[in-house]
């Protein structure tokens, strides 16, 4: 594993989550294409999926104006569409597991502020990329993204950052055939 790769990324994913809390969705795709770039995608598979998960982003955050205002229906219209560009992604990069709708689905629990819901439609997320033979490697992805929006939420970004590296660290050792990272 190169620890290096692992600080790169877990840098890059840190400053998503601070991108995305400014609205500079243009600057996000391009920090998310970094990182499928890094991974190894062609430049044309990181762009999209950097364009598609800056837009599944944005109709998340469509989708919580929504559910601010009551709109239930509106608010599930919108992350349908956001699990769409998911998917897209996945289909750019060639996924053979689709686990935008875990992807969704703690997305949507977030914002509702439903932790065990989080734990698990984020553990199902990881495990469903990296196999029950990384069991105990999924739980502590699981783990590290928790504590990413943990401490993300208290503005701290240092602390995010060194919860991003652990994060990628274990899982770049599992060498997954698709990454359980979609944004």
């Amino acid at each position: 594993m190169n620890e290096n790769l692992a600080v790169t990324l877990g840098e890059l994913q840190a400053e998503i989550y601070w991108l995305h809390d400014a609205e500079k969705f243009t600057e996000l795709a391009l920090a998310t294409a970094n990182i499928y770039k890094k991974l190894g995608y062609s430049e044309k598979q990181a762009e999209t999926a950097g364009k598609l998960i800056s837009e599944a982003y944005q109709l998340a955050d469509d989708a919580d104006v929504a559910y601010q205002d009551g709109n239930y229906n509106k608010e599930m219209q919108f992350y349908d569409q956001a699990k769409d560009k998911l998917t897209a992604v996945e289909a750019t990069l060639g996924y053979q597991t689709s686990i935008a709708k875990h992807q969704i689905q703690w997305w949507l629990h977030f914002r509702h502020k439903q932790k065990l819901q989080i734990i698990r439609h984020l553990f199902s997320q990881h495990l469903k990329a990296v196999g029950l033979i990384n069991l105990v490697t999924a739980i502590k992805l699981t783990y590290f993204l928790m504590e990413i929006g943990r401490v993300h939420k208290e503005r701290e970004l240092e602390i995010t950052k060194y919860n991003a590296i652990k994060y990628w660290r274990e899982l770049l050792k599992t060498k997954p055939l698709q990454y359980p990272y979609l944004g």
